[in-house]
């Protein structure tokens, strides 16, 4: 499959936003993260952290054009009164300079508000794209490792079989020759000598398991 394939049967598919995503971060360790991953986790926290402050932002605008609105009819009813008032003029006119700061504000926010959601999703899935590299790379590189591994535990089986069926035949041999040597010199004589070489796995042994 191709990168176009790719793309389009991911598409319609829901990301989760991977930097806020827990399991992301058991994922991927710091150890894994190329430089692409990096920059471009960077710039997702960048955009996630600017869509916040724009709807908090936003938000904020809104009250105090509603505000400012408020005050303006208050002072419209006022100048209704007294449509001369020098001052109220002054209050009207910088009422309606600071409504125009805020409608261009909030068209700026409400922009970036529409755009922001497309911009972080494309960003999101680069860095999936990227994700899956790095897992799939290691998946492959610790496939091999295991096929390597599985070779060595089987050779290493078959070793440990050829010498078990060794121990077994030498501890059998053991059995014989000292049963052997019992039969020819006997037990008084086995003992002095038991005392003199003693060796290891056969003696003492031997001996119980040739009065059993």
């Amino acid at each position: 499959m191709n990168d176009n394939d790719l793309k389009k049967a991911l598409a319609g598919k829901n990301i989760p936003l991977l930097t806020l995503d827990n399991k992301w971060h058991k994922l991927i360790s710091p150890a894994d993260k190329t430089q692409q991953m990096r920059a471009l986790e960077e710039k997702l926290n960048e955009l996630v952290k600017r869509q916040g402050k724009v709807t908090t932002d936003g938000k904020d605008i809104v009250k105090i054009k509603k505000k400012l609105m408020s005050e303006v009819l208050a002072i419209a009813d006022a100048l209704y009164k007294d449509p001369y008032n020098q001052k109220l003029l002054r209050d009207m006119e910088e009422h309606e300079r600071l409504l125009k700061e805020c409608n261009e504000k909030i068209a700026i926010y409400e922009g970036e508000k529409t755009g922001l959601p497309a911009e972080i999703d494309k960003v999101n899935r680069k860095l999936m794209m990227a994700t899956m590299e790095v897992c799939y790379r290691k998946l492959r590189e610790n496939a091999r490792e295991i096929t390597s591994l599985d070779i060595w535990i089987n050779q290493m089986r078959r070793e440990l079989k050829k010498k078990a069926v060794r121990k077994q035949e030498m501890e059998e041999t053991n059995h014989k020759t000292y049963a052997y040597m019992h039969d020819i010199f006997g037990a008084d004589v086995i003992e002095i000598f038991d005392r003199k070489y003693h060796p290891e796995g056969t003696g003492a042994k031997e001996k119980k398991v040739k009065k059993g």
